[in-house]
């Protein structure tokens, strides 16, 4: 019986470059949205998140019609798919084979659904390129002040923490970027095309640089890492449904202790993957929703303030920081390769999909 492709609608490049990365994959089969229900059963669909949106009723008259035996669904902004769209989709599961690959978190679990969730942000991070300027961060830090914050204070919740913050007592001992505004953002993009730029100018056909400065989204600013002893991490998406971005794992790829404050799902998922914070009976008040934001964030103060006091505090957090950055550069990278192969093992399970991974290893053998 001759091995087959898995078929997918047309997907963004840097998808398909993941795809074909880490899957083990041989190849896949682009079909167009006409052939969905037209040509044979397709066994194996992948679509990408917009895709899926656009055609959603095509897609699932076409599983009810067995016109496709499995969907596989790339979900690469957990916020945009809403409480409606997963709960069908996870009714669809009770009978259906349906796999969602997320690059996030959604705000509840669901007991039927296929999701398997990979951290994007933190492998491309991971770049070799950025290790070697880790070490150079490390030979010259030099902190003046105990405390990071570089945070664009788009919406409520930002605003409410860098204001109590940068108005408390501590505000001289806080490096402050001061991102405001809406368009703070698209001013940091501009900074950061001409860092490309300049770097493109001056090495030309460097393989190494590019990719690992693209990987953080906006570069880092290394001065402020030298003199800052601690980050305090405010996530893109602190409630609800989020992904882990570049300000999480920023700081802990250069062993930089870190204040994490996003939710305690966030927390938590950290945590389950080895990563762990100082905390001196701090996250059980910062992560009590019923607690008003401003006396969540009176309580941040008050544990900046320890941090800043307590030798003992620091030396604890720069232990946490080395464990994370360990963490980071050796078993999560293991982890991220290891889980797109358990992902494709499971997807491709009985389905004689071609894998290249399978014909090199049976071919290895002389």
């Amino acid at each position: 019986m001759n091995s087959k492709n898995i078929n997918c609608l047309l997907l963004p490049e840097w998808v398909n470059i993941i795809l074909m990365s880490f899957s083990g994959l041989r190849k896949l089969d682009i079909i167009k949205v006409d052939d969905i229900g037209v040509i044979n059963t397709i066994d194996c669909l992948l679509v990408y998140e917009d895709e899926y949106l656009k055609h959603r009723e095509l897609l699932i008259n076409a599983l009810e019609g067995k016109n496709i035996n499995t969907l596989v669904i790339f979900n690469t902004h957990a916020m945009d798919f809403t409480h409606e769209v997963l709960d069908e989709l996870d009714k669809l599961s009770t009978n259906f084979d349906i796999h969602i690959l997320c690059q996030g978190h959604y705000a509840q679990k669901y007991n039927n659904i296929n999701i398997h969730h990979f951290e994007l942000e933190e492998h491309n991070i991971s770049h070799h390129f950025t290790l070697l300027l880790s070490t150079r961060l490390q030979a010259r830090r030099n902190p003046k002040k105990t405390f990071l914050m570089q945070v664009v204070q788009k919406d409520k919740f930002r605003k409410t923490v860098v204001r109590g913050v940068t108005s408390s007592r501590l505000a001289h001992d806080v490096t402050d970027t001061n991102r405001k505004g809406a368009g703070a953002s698209d001013d940091l993009r501009v900074l950061q095309q001409d860092l490309i730029d300049s770097v493109e100018n001056e090495y030309p056909g460097n393989i190494n640089v590019i990719p690992a400065l693209e990987s953080f989204g906006l570069a880092p600013n290394f001065s402020h890492y030298e003199n800052s002893f601690c980050e305090i991490v405010v996530e893109t998406k602190n409630t609800g449904a989020y992904h882990f971005t570049e300000k999480t794992f920023r700081p802990i790829a250069f062993c930089i202790p870190v204040i994490f404050l996003g939710s305690n799902a966030m927390y938590d998922e950290l945590y389950g993957y080895g990563y762990r914070f100082y905390d001196h009976d701090f996250y059980k008040y910062w992560h009590d929703e019923s607690t008003p934001l401003s006396e969540r964030v009176e309580r941040l103060v008050s544990f900046m303030q320890h941090i800043k006091e307590d030798e003992g505090a620091k030396e604890q957090m720069t232990d946490t920081a080395n464990n994370n950055y360990q963490l980071f550069w050796n078993n999560r990278k293991l982890n991220y390769y290891q889980n797109w192969n358990d992902i494709f093992d499971q997807i491709c399970k009985g389905k004689n999909i071609n894998r290249v991974v399978e014909s090199v290893y049976s071919k290895c053998n002389f």
